[in-house]
């Protein structure tokens, strides 16, 4: 071999190698490094230092990960998902709705079971009049927080579900004074079944199905949905008032006034109490 050439070639072997021997030094070195950035993220967290902190903490994932030290990294990226969630709890108070859905994003990306970031996402877009994207972080906040056996986010998703589709209903069968139209009756119908996809049946939900069914002027099926709602019920006394009126003006409606005015006594308390008393007055003597 034509010794120029050798010596090249012995030139190329040894900068490969040595470029070979620092990259795993630099990798050593940052495997050692991320530790130290590690217990830095946690000094910046408990001083209220968030942005530092989660800058910290994304570094320390990066490299645990490298590292293979899985503990450190998924504790790094729990405490990342943490963090962005405040921060994006900040951004709702401050209006930037769609700077809190990134925060909530990067949250949800790093550790996707803590729960808390699609609700708090879910209340951005429901901020914004995104209602369809709200309710399905709604529905997936409740997923993730049954697999995580989170009781409490899992109940708070769920009444922010009731809240919109209850809210659409009882706005429905609400109006013209509450003198409701079939085709209102119709509407509130359709928003507390697609709400039961969701979540399931309670004594709101059969009270205004109750009150929806009467709207169409399907009286049977009302006092029927009535009773399941007095039957599930376990709130306040106001509630069940209002649950025995509006069995009590369907059954008037269908000509049993003997039931009705069962109804009505039953019904005569907090703000029904005037009205349930004058359908009793009403249908004194009647059989």
């Amino acid at each position: 071999m034509n010794v120029s050439r050798f010596k090249q070639t012995n030139l190329i072997f040894g900068m490969f190698f040595m470029a070979l021997l620092v990259g795993i030094s630099s990798s050593n070195l940052y495997a050692q490094d991320y530790k130290e950035t590690y217990n830095q993220a946690l000094e910046a967290a408990q001083a209220k230092d968030l942005k530092t902190a989660l800058t910290k903490f994304t570094t320390a994932a990066t490299g645990a990960k490298a590292a293979g030290d899985k503990t450190v990294e998924q504790s790094s990226r729990k405490v990342i998902a943490q963090i962005e969630y405040n921060l994006g709890r900040a951004s709702i108070t401050a209006n930037d709705f769609a700077g809190a859905i990134k925060h909530f994003d990067n949250g949800i990306s790093n550790y996707p079971t803590y729960a808390l970031n699609y609700l708090a996402k879910g209340t951005a877009y429901k901020k914004m009049n995104r209602n369809d994207d709200a309710i399905a972080e709604f529905a997936k906040t409740m997923e993730v927080a049954k697999a995580g056996q989170d009781t409490k986010t899992m109940r708070s998703a769920e009444e922010a579900i009731r809240g919109h589709f209850m809210f659409l209903a009882s706005s429905a069968v609400s109006r013209n004074g509450g003198r409701a139209t079939p085709a209102d009756g119709t509407e509130a119908l359709a928003h507390l079944q697609k709400m039961l996809q969701y979540v399931d049946v309670d004594s709101d939900v059969l009270y205004y199905t109750a009150v929806s069914q009467s709207a169409k002027e399907e009286y049977d099926a009302a006092v029927l949905s009535a009773d399941q709602a007095l039957g599930m019920h376990k709130g306040s006394k106001s509630d069940k008032a209002k649950i025995y009126f509006i069995k009590g003006e369907s059954l008037l409606n269908i000509g049993n006034f003997a039931s009705a005015k069962v109804a009505f006594e039953n019904a005569v308390y907090g703000s029904f109490a005037a009205s349930a008393k004058h359908y009793l007055e009403t249908l004194a003597g009647t059989n």
